[in-house]
């Protein structure tokens, strides 16, 4: 039986996980602690008993003797890596909810970590295994085939808008050199150099609830949009295959990059210039800790 820990109930992730997690054979989802970043205290304990979690953890250093791996769904990205540490040095994988972290500086640190303590840690954002991106994938075959691709998502420019970036990963995969980010017609939009000339097109914060893709071939034109309907099972059998051995097309330098390209992507709108990614300045990044404090406030707002 694999035991899966739950850290921070932030967002609507940990119970659509849990319930996901419950029709794979041999797995258990044994136990939970909440920062209570978003929710008060006391909902940790109606969260596992509506959810049939029979271990409530007081403190997160508790939960490595419950578990035999563990999944952060905080929304301050900035306390991921200290959250994660606690099951690095316990041996135990961790999957790290999107983005898996918020600056130049965690993202060397989070690799770092990783080759120290030799730790398998999984995670970013489900879009990346869409059944219509492994689709597309399949068809476009190498990216060597492709003359352009577009992808467009909603949501804001970082912790909603990486899935759009990680949805591109997903298709044609990574080795990005540099973005240059424009504004046009009230949505962001970045173009993606690969370090083989390759360009791809990021809309960013559409005004729909839709990702979407459409990629140039030689052969014609191809494109999908990504049903929101099954969207989590891929991700999730892919964390699990890859805690019981198997082989996952997954690094974690993949979603670091993306937060890489969100960083340059961010740099290049305030200078107005291409952005490399490497070389970002350590003090580049998203505020994780005052993203938390803006979803808790809208959570209250939307309570009864």
């Amino acid at each position: 039986m694999i035991r899966i820990g739950l850290v921070d109930l932030d967002t609507s992730h940990p119970q659509a996980f849990t319930r996901i997690l419950r029709t794979i054979p041999g797995v258990e989802v044994r136990a939970l602690w909440d920062g209570h970043d978003v929710w008060s205290a006391g909902y940790d304990n109606t969260f596992a008993r509506e959810n049939g979690i029979p271990v409530v953890c007081s403190r997160l250093e508790e939960m490595p003797d419950h578990v035999d791996a563990a999944m952060i769904h905080g929304t301050n990205w900035d306390s991921h890596i200290e959250k994660a540490l606690v099951f690095m040095k316990a041996k135990k994988p961790v999957l790290i909810d999107k983005p898996v972290v918020g600056s130049a500086a965690d993202c060397d640190r989070l690799l770092n970590l990783q080759e120290k303590h030799g730790s398998l840690i999984y995670g970013g954002s489900s879009l990346r295994y869409a059944r219509e991106v492994t689709a597309l994938r399949e068809i476009i075959g190498s990216r060597e085939n492709l003359l352009s691709i577009v992808v467009a998502g909603p949501g804001d420019f970082f912790s909603y808008g990486i899935h759009t970036t990680e949805m591109l990963q997903g298709c044609v995969g990574t080795g990005v050199r540099s973005v240059k980010a424009i504004t046009q017609h009230k949505v962001p939009v970045l173009a993606v150099t690969y370090h083989d000339g390759f360009v791809a097109l990021v809309h960013l914060q559409m005004p729909f609830h839709e990702w979407s893709l459409c990629a140039y071939t030689d052969q014609g034109v191809r494109t999908t949009t990504v049903s929101v309907d099954g969207l989590y099972e891929p991700f999730l059998q892919n964390f699990i295959a890859l805690l019981k051995g198997g082989r996952v097309d997954y690094a974690l330098a993949a979603p670091v990059e993306a937060v890489r390209v969100h960083l340059a992507a961010k740099l290049s709108l305030e200078k107005g210039t291409e952005v490399s990614l490497e070389g970002l300045p350590g003090d580049v990044g998203f505020d994780g800790q005052a993203f938390a404090e803006e979803y808790a406030a809208a959570k209250r707002r939307q309570q009864p």
